[in-house]
């Protein structure tokens, strides 16, 4: 397990490092792929899905608030079915124009919330969000999470309208406007759908609240089993049984991924659980303390040689003992020179003493 938390660590190292420049990637990876959704969606203008407009849009959404991305989504949808059907737009700018109200008001900061579930919708896991809602967020969250589900549920009655209602005379305008709003009203699958994403987010975050031991990681769960038990009876109700295999494979795959979310963002070693207690002049605190699980990531030290200097000093040591060589040489021809001058000076002396004892 240590080398998983090593990974964690350097990938939060990583992040933490370089945000400034994460960020901005991750908002246009994530712009472009929803501009990209909603031209595969509604693209009826072929201006607006080539490549240069789609990068600008994103370009744009990078460095401005989720907010400015989800307006900007709403004009796309409004310029594509603008180019079918002129009264058309003009129902498609009241609804979005509620749902951006409703979401700017109370939930400005989320507006990826909001992009992020016609997604996820396509791609089977729109259960993600409410779960991932429920561990991050407030009860608040329901509110883009149901705009989220509007949206998609509009784009679909966009295509259906805009095929059936392409040239249509003024008589009609009103029949129109009818028939969008009763799909929307009346579409007992998308109430069913934000009634049941209301309840996940409700119940994973009141359990992920309370004060026992791994509170967090059963919150995901018990949303899990609220998403899989609340569309298993709503698809028994609306009798769209064909759905249910993938519903489950989807929020288990969503319930995975929350799971790693979450081990990125808060992992707590329950081990080293401590209770603390003191007070002040108003109150008596009675504190639980749950450490998180840190590990330092270990730092390789690389010592770099240059050879160019390694080889002068090489060469610096040569000299150097031939230098000693040579003082040794010289030392040892000095002690020798003052060697013999010493015995010399003694045969001398001994051969005046021995002349002295002759004379003698």
């Amino acid at each position: 397990m240590m080398p998983v938390f090593v990974f964690r660590e350097r990938i939060r190292v990583l992040y933490q490092k370089y945000d400034i420049y994460i960020m901005p990637a991750l908002k246009f990876i994530f712009a472009f792929i929803v501009f990209q959704v909603i031209n595969g969606a509604i693209g009826y203008d072929a201006r607006i899905r080539r490549f240069p407009i789609v990068f600008i849009l994103s370009l744009l959404s990078a460095f401005t608030p989720s907010a400015i991305m989800v307006l900007l989504a709403a004009v796309v949808c409004v310029l594509h079915v603008y180019s079918v059907s002129n009264i058309l737009s003009v129902i498609i700018i009241l609804i979005m124009l509620i749902l951006y109200l409703l979401f700017a008001r109370f939930t400005p900061r989320l507006g990826f919330v909001v992009l992020a579930v016609p997604i996820l919708f396509v791609l089977k896991i729109p259960y993600m969000i409410p779960i991932l809602m429920g561990l991050i967020a407030t009860p608040m969250a329901i509110i883009p999470t149901g705009c989220g589900v509007v949206i998609y549920y509009l784009l679909q009655i966009i295509k259906e309208a805009a095929t059936n209602h392409v040239n249509i005379n003024p008589e009609e305008v009103v029949q129109l406007y009818t028939y969008v709003i009763d799909s929307l009203i009346t579409n007992k699958q998308m109430i069913i759908t934000i009634v049941i994403f209301s309840l996940i987010i409700l119940i994973t975050f009141f359990i992920r609240k309370m004060k026992f031991d791994y509170a967090f990681e059963i919150s995901i769960a018990a949303g899990a089993l609220t998403c899989i038990l609340g569309f298993l009876i709503s698809d028994f109700v609306l009798d769209i049984s064909n759905q249910i295999i993938i519903m489950i494979l989807g929020s288990i795959g969503s319930t995975l991924i929350v799971y790693v979310v979450h081990f990125f963002k808060l992992t707590l070693d329950y081990s080293g659980v401590e209770i603390v207690q003191f007070e002040d002049d108003v109150y008596y605190y009675y504190v639980k303390a749950v450490p998180k699980i840190t590990v330092t990531a270990p730092q390789m030290n690389v010592k770099r040689f240059n050879a160019q200097k390694s080889d002068s000093t090489h060469r610096s040591g040569i000299r150097r003992h031939d230098i000693d060589m040579d003082e040794e040489y010289e030392d040892a021809e000095t002690d020798s020179y003052y060697d013999d001058r010493k015995g010399s000076h003694n045969n001398n002396k001994t051969s005046r003493d021995e002349d002295d004892g002759i004379d003698e």
